[in-house]
């Protein structure tokens, strides 16, 4: 099955197994993803506006233009990268996503990665970054290459860990998000190094049940900020500038440490409900 085949494949669940029904019935259709399912950058907003909706393609208005004005600054077009929203339905009026709904498509946007395998995945906004980085504040950390660590337990989600804060990701989701997570939270987000869990002090479980991914997650602000607020135009492209620069250090050192000018950052997707303490201090990714 090639990539086309199983990102359609993703996309066609979502519709089986009628998720966000009533998110589904107020949309025109659903947006699921744009780009090249090799890319090495996969970009994620939080969700699909009117423009986005009507045409079926992820970041099409105002703020879709800003990105590929953006993009061309580095060299690339939207056809080089691939974009996604976090959520794949409009909300009403545009509000911002729920936080069930925001969790119930997060195994979707995991399986997403898992079969695209980014080397970066550059979230657009707070709600996309939380689903990442769920303890940090996008005001400090824009900018700023996060190595995160994803443990996948029997496909459910029970725990999300981050700098040592532990947030529950199943609050009211109902039975429909256990069913979700147990098809594609097992093995999803897998572009990076893989190890068992068995040898990491940081989850309880055995090692057959559970495996320690890795994603490089750079948080920026929203483009649709900077059209709402000038002075951040700026700040946007410049941390949009940065993209090359960690590129090519993933290149060098894919592994790449500096405990001095980065925080742990660690993600755990588990199937035990309790979560131990982590260990030292292991991902680091020193660009500023």
């Amino acid at each position: 099955m090639t990539k086309q085949e199983e990102l359609a494949k993703i996309k066609a669940d979502i519709v089986k197994q009628k998720i966000c029904p009533d998110l589904a019935a107020g949309a025109t259709q659903l947006v699921f993803g744009d780009g090249d399912p090799d890319a090495e950058l996969v970009f994620i907003g939080e969700a699909p506006g009117k423009n986005e909706d009507e045409q079926g393609l992820p970041f099409v208005g105002a703020a879709g233009k800003f990105l590929n004005e953006m993009l061309a600054l580095i060299g690339l077009k939207r056809e080089d990268v691939y974009i996604t929203n976090i959520v794949k339905y409009r909300p009403p009026e545009n509000r911002d996503p729920l936080p069930d709904e925001k969790t119930v498509f997060l195994p979707f946007l995991h399986a997403q990665l898992a079969v695209i395998k980014p080397k970066i995945v550059v979230t657009l906004g707070r709600h996309s970054m939380e689903c990442f980085l769920p303890d940090l504040k996008i005001s400090v950390c824009h900018g700023q290459a996060k190595r995160i660590r994803v443990e996948n337990g029997e496909g459910r989600v029970k725990k999300v860990v981050a700098g040592g804060q532990v947030a529950s990701t199943m609050q009211g989701a109902g039975e429909q998000r256990t069913e979700t997570y147990g098809k594609y939270g097992e093995g999803a987000a897998q572009p990076a190094t893989q190890q068992r869990a068995a040898s990491d002090n940081s989850v309880g479980g055995s090692a057959d049940d559970q495996v320690v991914t890795s994603l490089v997650i750079l948080p920026l602000f929203h483009p649709a900020a900077a059209l709402y607020n000038g002075g951040m135009r700026q700040t946007l492209i410049d941390d949009f500038m940065k993209i090359p620069r960690i590129l090519a250090k993933l290149e060098q050192t894919p592994n790449s440490f500096d405990k001095q000018k980065t925080r742990e950052v660690q993600v755990s997707v588990v199937s035990q409900p309790e979560v131990k303490k982590a260990g030292p201090s292991q991902l680091q990714l020193g660009i500023k």
